[in-house]
């Protein structure tokens, strides 16, 4: 028997394919704008960079969208697929505007190579390009810093602090450069297009910073208590007032932001680790990482917090499938949450749980999974790095002897594998059962970092964003053909 059907507790959203045509459509509306508008073109390699100039810009305008968690966008893919794409999409926004200047000197270049420079420095003093410029070194510094801040050590809040302001500086320069230069800025059809994509980012910008905080604080949630679960490991459990509606399934996680902080600065995402028959309360199983989290052992009875969600599609599939769970570190906080709703809901599926860590006094929640280990048909294997003393451990890290024993006996197309830890054991995890057969629609996964990947899987999503913004540039370069 699988569980109970839960999927009206989020918005399906609209589907992958969907969202592609939809973003194809919007990403190319300035350049198909200023095709329509009937204005004769110059050469190739002008009507090429103006081309690149209105790709990149309505690629940027979109980055609002799938920045700002609306769960209408990534309920369906997943928020972690969906601020992948964000990532790649500030890359080839980036380069394309780089490009963009620099494809009319192509003629030029080959006719006198050193008279590009010459060009090139006077585009950048011309007054009327100004905005242009400064946009393309906003934008410089607004992918750079978020490309390196995990490697250089800047606090996630400094980096959430400075990431939106700045954003809307380079909308706005964007914007501008948009309605005054280049032949097809007075046309009226262009000019609409792109008033609309900077309507569209502001409504994202009074969503994300007025109206999401506010109803955040409203709903009334605090912090009921906070207890150690294992090394810098913390238990948190959330109470919200008995009136509030609030529904999700086991698996999804929250933003969340604990007073005297403010939404969205301060947010932080942490996986729901509770059942949704725990309500009114939400169990959090989070691990100090170094910022805020640090702090979170000291924080008392009652503090007011704020939660943004439920968000992510890391859920039990509801059908009769056996599932295989494979889990490291914290990463056992969404797999808590789900088996203790497929026991409340009496499934009788066939589980198999692999949890990997350092240490044994590592590994978080193992109490409350042997509980659920009596009430579920749930056969838990344990993996620790340090083994030391114990004998109810094995050997890791975490290999593919491992996951073959762990798959052992299942027919692997009638078999889902929920995989969540850190980004380099999923990758080796997911790589290890694609070899091994399972097919890569019965493989579920979530990366908080968003970071593309080294993954076989990880490749597939990028290279199918990477497909997307190819077609974009087919399309600027038919508009420099035409």
């Amino acid at each position: 028997m699988a569980p109970s059907d839960h999927s009206a507790a989020r918005r399906s959203g609209i589907p992958a394919k969907a969202l592609v045509i939809f973003f194809l459509i919007a990403g190319a509306a300035p350049l198909l704008a200023a095709w329509a508008s009937g204005i004769e073109p110059e050469s190739h390699w002008s009507e090429l960079g103006a081309g690149l100039a209105m790709i990149s810009g309505a690629v940027f305008f979109l980055q609002f969208w799938s920045s700002g968690r609306f769960e209408t966008l990534s309920g369906s893919v997943g928020i972690d697929r969906t601020m992948g794409f964000h990532r790649i999409a500030a890359v080839v926004a980036l380069l394309v505007a780089i490009a963009h200047p620099l494809a009319p000197l192509v003629p030029v270049f080959f006719d006198r190579p050193r008279g590009v420079f010459v060009l090139l420095s006077g585009m950048l003093v011309r007054p009327r390009l100004l905005s242009g410029v400064l946009s393309l070194a906003g934008l410089v510094v607004l992918v750079g810093f978020a490309l390196l801040r995990t490697r250089r050590g800047v606090r996630y809040e400094s980096w959430r602090a400075t990431h939106g302001p700045l954003s809307i500086v380079v909308a706005g320069l964007i914007l501008h450069h948009a309605l005054t230069s280049g032949e097809y800025s007075s046309a009226p059809l262009p000019k609409g297009v792109w008033l609309l994509l900077g309507a569209g980012a502001i409504l994202t910008l009074f969503s994300a910073y007025i109206i999401r905080p506010w109803r955040m604080w409203r709903q009334g949630w605090v912090v009921e208590s906070v207890e150690p679960m294992a090394d810098h490991v913390w238990q948190m459990i959330l109470r919200a007032p008995q009136r509030l509606p609030f529904r999700f399934r086991a698996g999804q996680f929250v933003w969340l932001t604990i007073a005297p902080n403010t939404p969205p600065f301060h947010d932080h995402p942490f996986s729901i680790a509770s059942s949704p028959k725990m309500l009114p309360r939400l169990r959090l199983i989070i691990r100090e990482a170094g910022d805020c989290t640090d702090s979170f052992g000291a924080i008392e009875p009652n503090r007011r917090v704020a939660i943004d969600g439920p968000h992510g599609a890391f859920v039990l599939p509801s059908d009769d499938a056996h599932v295989v769970m494979i889990v490291g570190g914290v990463g056992v906080a969404p797999v808590v949450g789900i088996l203790e709703e497929a026991a409340d809901t009496g499934d009788t599926r066939a589980f198999r749980l692999l949890y990997a860590g350092r240490t044994p006094t590592a590994l978080a929640g193992t109490q409350l999974i042997d509980g659920f280990a009596q009430r579920l048909n749930l056969r838990v294997s344990k993996i620790v790095d340090d083994l030391g003393e114990p004998p109810a451990f094995e050997q890791g890290p975490i290999n593919r002897r491992h996951i073959e024993g762990l798959l052992s006996g299942l027919e692997l197309k009638e078999t889902y594998c929920l995989v969540c830890g850190p980004a380099a054991m999923m990758e080796v995890v997911t790589d290890a059962l694609l070899a091994l057969g399972v097919p890569a629609e019965r493989i579920l996964y979530e990366r908080f970092d968003y970071a593309a990947g080294r993954g076989v899987l990880d490749k597939g999503r990028r290279n199918q964003a990477l497909a997307v913004f190819a077609m974009l540039l087919l399309l600027a370069a038919l508009f420099a053909l035409r």
